[in-house]
C-alpha cells in the first residue's frame, strides 16, 4: 500500500511542477537495474551480455 501512495505522489509531484522528463529517466533507470539483477544468474548472463 506505502508503494502505491509513492507512486501516486510522484505523478503528482510530475504533473504540478511540468516535470515530464523524470518519467521516461526512471523508466530507464528501472530497466537497467533490472538488467543488472538479471544478469546475476549465470544461465542468462551471456544473452544479456551480447546485447551490450
Amino acid at each position: 500500500m506505502s508503494r502505491l501512495k509513492l507512486v501516486k505522489e510522484f505523478y503528482q509531484y510530475v504533473r504540478q511542477n511540468k516535470k515530464l522528463w523524470l518519467i521516461p529517466l526512471l523508466i530507464l533507470l528501472g530497466l537497467i537495474g533490472m538488467a543488472v539483477i538479471v544478469s546475476q544468474s549465470q544461465a542468462i548472463a551471456p544473452f544479456i551480455y551480447s546485447l551490450f
